[in-house]
């Protein structure tokens, strides 16, 4: 047995490499296909001297062919340097990005976690009740918030909730110029500014968990143990969540790890919509001004935490389920 998991965790870890490398190399070559260049836009700047510009051009390695900026690249992501934004020279880009970071956790976070339980529950219920209307219009909402563009639902929020009704502030994550008395003074204004876009991220996120777990849930309410349960008379509730949602826990908990990758893209869109200072608005930025080392680091990062979140999954699926461990 010690075996077969050393044999796995070596071919996962195989593969996290072969993939991360993959990702970033993809990534190296994605902000270059672009148009337009990072000398144009350093080109741009008034107070610049052509000497200054010169100078830029050459300490970003500009002016070296694309395969040395490559090597140049992986050579600088294997010692953790992420080098310089061109945007906010002289600070680095981890910098700029951990300087965002905060924002961006909590935003997710908080979404990503309300959005997965509600999303279980009410697919659990769904099978529960499946043929039924209340599944009707569980399924119907999933399908229906999962279809909608998330800045089109961002911007609908926008408007109505905070310009129609002004219920809620249009953007930012705290009011401009606004003194705290204290900390929960503080955080009091930005769970208020965060209430829209957290709102519109759930409801983004909330449809395949609830699909996935309905799909599940109702194969299991057939097997046997599941209606044996049933027949001794055990309440509905402990039937749903102990005999029939437990057994189904691991497909689940893979799928809420690939999940992760759609939080992303969300985050992008519902960050920018609201001009909340994450990191997803940092990459809305950083690729309207062709600012390769941010655009690059925003997402290694990024990538890098999806890849290690689905390792860890794996390593917790391989612990639960022996026979993962055989494959």
């Amino acid at each position: 047995m010690p075996g077969s998991i050393t044999r796995y965790i070596a071919k996962r870890l195989v593969f996290l490499t072969i993939t991360f490398f993959i990702v970033i190399t993809i990534n190296f070559i994605l902000p270059r296909l672009m148009p337009g260049t990072p000398v144009d836009y350093l080109a741009r700047g008034p107070s610049l001297t052509t000497e200054e510009r010169l100078r830029l051009i050459r300490e970003f390695g500009l002016d070296k062919s694309l395969w040395e900026q490559y090597i140049l690249y992986i050579k600088n992501v294997l010692r953790g340097n992420l080098g310089f934004s061109y945007k906010y020279y002289p600070q680095t880009v981890m910098d700029v990005i951990m300087s965002r970071m905060p924002y961006t956790v909590f935003l997710l976070g908080i979404s990503y976690t309300v959005a997965t339980i509600i999303g279980v529950i009410l697919g659990a219920y769904a099978a529960w009740k499946r043929n039924t209307k209340l599944d009707t219009v569980l399924v119907s909402l999933a399908f229906a918030t999962r279809s909608m563009p998330i800045f089109w639902l961002g911007m609908l929020f926008l408007y109505f909730f905070g310009v129609v009704l002004g219920w809620f502030p249009l953007s930012g994550a705290l009011t401009p110029g606004q003194e705290y008395a204290s900390t929960f003074e503080m955080l009091i204004d930005l769970l208020r500014h965060s209430i829209l876009p957290m709102t519109v991220i759930i409801l983004f996120l909330i449809g395949p968990p609830l699909l996935l777990t309905r799909s599940l849930v109702a194969d299991a309410l057939t097997e046997a143990y599941v209606r044996a349960s049933m027949a001794k008379g055990l309440p509905p509730r402990m039937v749903l969540f102990k005999h029939a949602l437990r057994p189904v826990s691991l497909p689940l908990s893979t799928y809420t790890a690939i999940l992760l990758g759609y939080v992303v893209g969300g985050a992008v869109f519902t960050e920018t919509v609201f001009n909340w200072p994450g990191v997803g608005r940092l990459i809305y930025e950083a690729v309207m001004r062709r600012d390769y080392p941010l655009i690059q680091g925003a997402f290694f990062i990024i990538a890098v935490s999806v890849l290690l979140a689905n390792f860890i999954v794996d390593l917790i699926y391989a612990y639960l389920d022996p026979r993962v461990r055989l494959q």
